[in-house]
């Protein structure tokens, strides 16, 4: 029972692991891709926005920072 107990514990730890690096990566992508739109015209935002839409389309739940793009020409400062 013990040994059980301590699979379970490994492996719960190691999907805990997992999950924090995949939450790290959608953070890096985020920042990436907000960089992007802060240098980039507003047309040029709004397509590329559009763009990632349209290629989630199929997906079930849209990732919550695509929520704040829409105005990210307001919200995000140009840096030039």
């Amino acid at each position: 029972m013990k040994n059980l107990i301590t699979e379970l514990l490994l492996k719960l730890a190691q999907k805990e692991e997992e999950s924090q690096d995949l939450a790290a990566q959608v953070a890096t992508l985020e920042r990436v891709i907000m960089e992007m739109l802060r240098n980039m015209a507003t047309n040029e935002q709004q397509t590329l926005i559009r763009q990632i839409e349209d290629a989630l389309a199929g997906v079930s739940q849209m990732p919550a920072f695509l929520t704040t793009m829409h105005s990210a020409g307001e919200n995000v400062p140009k840096t030039c």
